[in-house]
């Protein structure tokens, strides 16, 4: 069981920054990567349809026989996580705000939280917000689902004119500066986290990728089903267009053969 693979699945390229720390982590495992385009982005749709997305994803990601599924999106791991590992056999992590993070980080007691609008929105949030941070602390709630987009397509890296324009329309210009600590609740944001620390060093930006590739470590551990020694293997599925997908791996510096993925249910 120890050379099954991990599946990782998002709604395009965020799976991307957790693959990178799963590789710093535990490196040689096998990953099927999904990239599930036709259903992009998670952050607009419903928790009903959301949770339905999830639910014949994962049916379907079964036929590789995984040892381990990863969410890699916050807005399904907060919405709808605890609901959708019902539905397998197969173990399911996700990936949690790092709130409890941000409140030891932050000196002015305001944090912000940068997600898509659905996550802000949700229930589940509200009261990861209320159990984590002492009410002592102010959160701003930033909504980056128009960031996200631009990532996702690639128009971010390759325009530095939609780079200015999107960046201030989602934290501001100036941007504001009674928030010293911002959470990036979205993997894709992870993927550009570099701009943000060079543009705004008044604020820390942290996320939680790291935190979900130790969680997949130790799961495969307190198991004994890590993989130990390579060769290892990525296979990349996507749910749309192959072809788009390839070429927009290749413009964010990524060398993968793409495959078409098909839900089974």
């Amino acid at each position: 069981m120890s050379n099954d693979p991990i599946a990782i699945f998002d709604s395009g390229l965020g799976s991307l920054s957790i693959i990178k720390e799963l590789r710093s982590v535990i490196p040689s495992e096998n990953i099927i990567y999904l990239a599930d385009t036709k259903n992009f982005p998670y952050g607009t749709k419903s928790p009903e349809r959301l949770r339905e997305i999830m639910i014949r994803t994962i049916k379907s990601l079964e036929f590789y026989d995984p040892k381990l599924i990863i969410v890699a999106s916050y807005t399904p791991s907060v919405q709808c996580l605890t609901s959708i590992k019902k539905c397998t056999s197969v173990p399911v992590l996700g990936i949690k705000p790092p709130l409890a993070k941000a409140a030891l980080l932050t000196k002015k007691g305001h944090i912000g939280i940068m997600a898509t609008e659905s996550t802000l929105q949700s229930n589940q949030l509200q009261q990861q917000i209320a159990k984590e941070l002492p009410q002592k602390i102010f959160v701003s709630k930033i909504n980056a689902s128009p960031l996200i987009e631009t990532i996702e397509d690639c128009s971010f890296i390759n325009s530095s004119k939609v780079r200015k324009s999107v960046m201030q329309e989602t934290l501001g210009a100036p941007p504001r500066d009674n928030i010293d600590v911002i959470a990036l609740c979205s993997t894709h944001l992870t993927l550009i986290k570099d701009y943000f620390d060079s543009l705004y060093s008044n604020i820390i930006f942290i996320d939680a990728t790291r935190n979900a590739a130790k969680d997949a470590e130790k799961f495969l551990k307190d198991g004994n089903i890590l993989k130990k020694a390579r060769p290892r293997k990525t296979r990349v599925f996507t749910t749309g267009d192959k072809k788009s997908f390839h070429d927009v791996l290749e413009q964010m510096g990524f060398k993968y053969k793409v495959e078409a993925f098909h839900a089974s249910i």
